[in-house]
């Protein structure tokens, strides 16, 4: 193939990726996307875990104690084991319903958005998990200074939205059916936005 013939070809392909890549790239301007608890996915993966490891913790905990005690343990002690476990898992299950972030983004116009997140924590599900007075006062007051809204810029390459901050920029991804907007919290948690308007 001669060196022109390479050079007509290249030229052909660069322009059919362009002009795939500019067909895949939606207006979003006057979309909203939203979560109403980002964390619900994350906590309940946290209880199905404990909740499968349940028995082998009350094992170790009846081989741990049986070893310090040098003996075999009564009823009457299987049965505090099992109440701590039971306090516990209590425990989890009340921080999972009371505490929640919501999430919202909303494109208004093709090159800025406002994202809003509002986390919420219950005093009665962390008094209940356990968490001291001062603690859950310091959350109360922690979140209740923490900005709310947040203004942004963005450009789109593809299905890929780079929100641009002053400290850094964060990708979130776009589905090939413009339902949801996927992205994440930190290296394990990931959200899933969808779609209102």
């Amino acid at each position: 193939m001669s060196t022109a013939m390479r050079q007509l070809l290249l030229s052909i392909l660069l322009c059919l990726s362009g002009l795939a890549q500019a067909q895949s790239q939606v207006n979003l301007t006057g979309r909203i996307y939203k979560n109403d608890n980002i964390l619900a996915d994350e906590l309940n993966k946290a209880m199905a875990v404990v909740d499968q490891k349940m028995d082998s913790v009350r094992q170790a905990k009846v081989v741990e104690l049986e070893k310090k005690k040098g003996r075999k343990l009564n009823a009457t002690e299987k049965a505090e084991i099992d109440k701590q476990l039971a306090e516990a898992q209590k425990a989890m299950a009340a921080i999972k319903k009371g505490m929640s972030t919501r999430i919202e983004v909303e494109f208004k116009d093709a090159r800025n958005l406002v994202m809003t997140m509002k986390m919420s924590v219950d005093d009665n599900a962390l008094k209940l998990a356990g968490v001291p007075w001062v603690k859950r006062k310091a959350m109360k007051a922690a979140l209740a200074i923490a900005p709310s809204s947040q203004k942004c810029t963005y450009r789109q390459q593809g299905n890929l939205i780079i929100v641009e901050d002053e400290e850094e920029s964060d990708t979130l991804r776009l589905s090939s059916d413009g339902k949801y907007i996927y992205g994440k919290m930190d290296k394990k948690t990931s959200f899933k936005l969808t779609r209102l308007k």
